[in-house]
């Protein structure tokens, strides 16, 4: 089964988590990690059958790996 590993980072100006993937490519954002992984589920398999990564109604798995840095005064 084929992977794509969607790295997310928090952008707090925005206050949205951005995710991407140059291998597909992909990239979205949403408020919260649930709804970017549900975004980025509905769209990817979509993009990857459009680039010849997967075939149709092949499952693929997504990966989001998180990264989120809190600045904290002291």
């Amino acid at each position: 089964m084929k992977q794509f590993t969607v790295h997310t980072e928090f952008d707090p100006e925005a206050r949205v988590w951005c995710g991407s993937n140059s291998e597909l490519p992909l990239t979205t954002e949403a408020p919260t990690l649930d709804q970017l992984l549900a975004r980025a589920a509905e769209i990817a398999p979509e993009i990857a059958v459009m680039n010849g990564l997967a075939d149709r109604g092949e499952p693929v798995k997504i990966h989001l790996a998180a990264d989120h840095v809190a600045t904290l005064t002291l």
